[in-house]
């Protein structure tokens, strides 16, 4: 049995030539053959392409010297609002029931 899902990554690029950054969006195919192995393709606009991190040149110098950062590493992530105080404390209660 084949296993296969998919998910959306955002890549921050950093021109270390020119300081010129810039962002990609992915679609990432995951295939599991139920062995414990892996496949990964990269998609941009719907066509195959290589990873993130392999063969990237600046838009605007043409340099090769390309850092890339995945989006959270790259940019400041919306932190998540605090939970209420009886949300905590039925996971408490959950949790000493063993259903979580």
């Amino acid at each position: 049995m084949q296993d296969v899902w998919s998910s959306h990554e955002v890549w921050v690029f950093e021109c270390l030539s020119c300081a010129t950054t810039w962002d990609e969006d992915f679609e990432v195919r995951h295939s599991g053959d139920g062995h414990g192995n892996e496949a990964v393709i990269y998609e941009m606009k719907g066509q195959p392409c290589t990873t993130p991190w392999m063969d990237r040149s600046c838009p605007t110098c043409g340099g090769q010297n390309v850092k890339a950062l995945s989006a959270v590493r790259g940019k400041q992530a919306e932190v998540p609002k605090a939970r209420g105080g009886s949300d905590v404390a039925m996971v408490f209660h959950l949790r000493r029931m063993h259903a979580w």
